[in-house]
């Protein structure tokens, strides 16, 4: 039986010429437009002064650097720059600062605050509530039974039920968006025989405590530290934080994951999303994950002690960080463990989040119909000047008519992104992440860039529990 395989993911396009999208297209327009109507109105001296700077706003509209319009990476530049002029990306922790503390995160993460709740019969829950936006986001902490052995039937079952799932959450009004993130941390192989050790049972059979340990023995001396969690935000409508904490709780409760082969271990208390922030900050905490008594650590304490951004790195306690965004999903279909070479062990932490917002019925409805009258003016467009469309024009084409035809008949739409971060010891270590991370994304066919000049803001997204949506920041 051939592996099932899936796609008709499509980059959303506006209305444009070619490749264009509309920005790029007024300003072409304008720099063909203004040499003529200054031709028309002066004299050739004046056009001709006016030539260059024509050209240059030409270039300007077509140039694409790795997935970015030159525009929009200039317009970046120019305000991270600024910012740094203004002492805005570097952080330092009000560590003697007098009570009570607010807003003592970094950056995007200034704003949130986390809530300890406890719901009778269920246990404890930590809640990330936004106070600019006053999104609340909720967590669970998963335990993926993977796939690879598993046979194809059982695959495609609990694709389909994960599509299900994120049918759901289009049918839940109070949903913003829901964030997949998967940490893997590497880890000394000796903390494998104390794990072994601690739960050998010295009554047990002879041959079955010798098979154990040639186990051990044989397993490989670096081993990784896999977690997964689920984060769901709720928009908070009514501004009003008691009812919007039962909204969010509500809504956690209401999702079921086990058909789509994942189980929950339990929802994500205060002191695990304190320890999973922190231990982000600085990865030497790591080793303590277990024995650190991390209800006495208040969430403005779970931030760096410093940090500094540059434009393509994050440097946070010592630590050294680089996050990419997707550019371009794949074009062609591909097997479910597409994803693969990005969760790989290897010699440094990775974290990779999956970031999905499920439109609504009349929102998928709209946006759909705007990509296929683009798609149309497109094709109208090359028709009238002659050109014969690419075949990616018509690929492209034939997944926005699909979509729309899927929708018609009941499907639904998601927007999605996703991000990967690298952490290093030190800035040469990284490079050679950064590396690794390169080639695992070429293996999985996504085109991904550095996140330049907002790489403090993507490290916060990446954490995936506090809720962050790129739009809104």
């Amino acid at each position: 039986m051939s592996t099932p395989l899936y796609g008709g993911w499509r980059r959303s396009r506006s209305l444009g010429i070619g490749n264009l999208n509309g920005r790029q297209t007024v300003m072409l327009a304008v720099a063909v437009a203004v040499p003529l109507m200054v031709a028309t109105l002066t004299d050739l001296t004046t056009t001709l002064a006016v030539v260059p700077a024509a050209l240059l706003l030409a270039l300007g509209a077509i140039l694409v650097v790795r997935g970015v319009w030159v525009v929009d990476l200039a317009l970046a530049a120019a305000g991270f720059y600024l910012a740094r002029m203004r002492g805005q990306t570097s952080y330092r922790a009000q560590m003697w600062a007098p009570y009570p503390r607010v807003w003592d995160l970094p950056g995007v993460l200034a704003p949130t605050e986390l809530l300890e709740l406890y719901q009778p019969g269920v246990g404890d829950a930590g809640i990330v509530w936004n106070q600019r936006t006053g999104a609340m986001t909720a967590t669970y902490l998963l335990s993926p039974t993977g796939a690879l052995l598993a046979d194809h039937q059982t695959v495609t079952h609990q694709v389909g039920a994960w599509g299900s799932t994120l049918a759901t959450l289009a049918n839940d009004t109070s949903l913003s968006h829901a964030t997949v993130t998967i940490d893997l941390t590497p880890a000394l192989g000796t903390q494998l025989p104390a794990h072994v050790a601690e739960r050998t049972d010295p009554t047990s059979p002879q041959l079955a405590r010798q098979v154990m340990n040639e186990v051990v023995q044989a397993a490989p001396s670096g081993t990784t530290h896999i977690r997964a969690r689920l984060s769901l935000t709720t928009r908070n409508r009514t501004r009003q934080v008691d009812e919007a904490v039962v909204e969010t709780l509500r809504s956690l409760g209401a999702l079921s994951l086990h058909a789509a082969g994942v189980d929950v271990l339990r929802r994500a208390s205060a002191d695990d999303l304190a320890k999973i922030v922190r231990s982000a900050f600085d990865p030497s905490t790591e080793q303590d994950h277990y024995s650190s008594d991390w209800s006495e650590l208040s969430w403005h304490e779970v931030g760096p002690v410093a940090a500094e951004e540059e434009w393509g790195h994050y440097v946070h306690d010592g630590a050294y960080s680089t996050t990419w965004c997707l550019v371009e999903p794949p074009r062609q279909q591909v097997p479910h463990h597409v994803l693969l070479p990005l969760l790989l062990p290897g010699p440094y932490p990775v974290r990779l989040s999956i970031q999905y917002r499920t439109l609504s019925r009349e929102e998928a409805g709209s946006v759909l119909k705007r990509e296929q009258d683009a798609a149309t003016a497109r094709r109208i467009y090359q028709h009238r000047t002659g050109r014969d469309p690419s075949a990616r024009d018509e690929a492209d084409d034939a997944r926005a008519n699909q979509a729309a035809a899927e929708e018609a008949q009941g499907a639904g739409l998601v927007q999605f992104s996703v991000f990967v971060t690298t952490t290093a010891p030190t800035l040469e270590q990284l490079h050679d992440a950064k590396r690794h991370v390169e080639q695992a994304v070429s293996e999985a066919r996504l085109r991904m860039r550095p996140c330049w000049g907002g790489q403090s803001a993507a490290f916060a997204t990446n954490l995936g529990v506090a809720g962050l949506y790129p739009p809104d920041l």
